[in-house]
């Protein structure tokens, strides 16, 4: 990968597409570029290196969609700001295991580390709140593909929250034991909040090829 997908830019923010298997940032034992890497060699005269180029929030290398990155220090704060708040909308798209009963619910489980398998995370009851707001899309065989609203940003957090309902991301090869059918179904579909100025943006990114590939097979099983 050496080409960032860039949906949107302007002088104050940019928004980016990240692909699967891009890691966003350095990590233990990874090789080759990361989101950083390119947005250094897109942005050489950020004001932000030292803060990850301006990235305001993360996605799992596996995890596919839209990314917020600041350019200059006052949008670096007011969206981290907005993150803290929680005034940014984020949607994804996720296929989960199973046939959710409900068609629409929140899992309000709190989430910490695993204390043996340190980039694991599992519910616990003296975990950090965490909130996630689902509606199902349609029933794909005997999966449910759905919307997941994450109203905070733990780490895993949709993820988590799904494997810990009994209905694991299908092809996530941490928190779910069935053999892998695809790569993680999860993609960071639509980003929405209001800028310093108060216009309101809202970005979105389509269901990547491949995702969508699989999704019709399983329909035609």
């Amino acid at each position: 990968m050496s080409k960032l997908k860039i949906v949107f830019e302007n002088e104050d923010f940019l928004v980016v597409d990240k692909p699967a298997g891009l890691v966003v940032h350095e990590g233990s034992g990874h090789l080759g570029d990361t989101l950083v890497d390119l947005l250094a060699k897109h942005l050489p005269n950020s004001p932000l290196k030292s803060s990850r180029m301006g990235l305001v929030h993360r996605l799992d290398k596996d995890t596919t969609g839209l990314l917020l990155v600041a350019k200059t220090q006052v949008m670096y704060d007011y969206l981290k700001k907005l993150f803290k708040d929680r005034k940014i909308q984020k949607i994804y798209l996720a296929l989960v295991e199973g046939r959710l009963k409900a068609r629409k619910g929140i899992i309000d489980v709190p989430l910490k580390r695993d204390l043996v398998e340190k980039t694991k995370f599992v519910a616990s009851v003296s975990g950090k709140t965490a909130k996630t707001e689902y509606e199902v899309i349609d029933y794909v065989g005997s999966r449910t593909y759905l919307k997941a609203i994450p109203y905070t940003g733990r780490t895993h957090q949709i993820r988590v929250h799904f494997s810990a309902i009994g209905h694991p991301l299908v092809g996530d090869t941490k928190y779910n034991r069935a053999p892998a059918a695809t790569r993680l179904f999860l993609h960071s579909h639509q980003i929405s909040f209001i800028d310093i100025a108060g216009h309101p943006h809202q970005f979105v990114s389509a269901l990547p090829s491949d995702l969508k590939l699989f999704l019709e097979h399983e329909r035609a099983q």
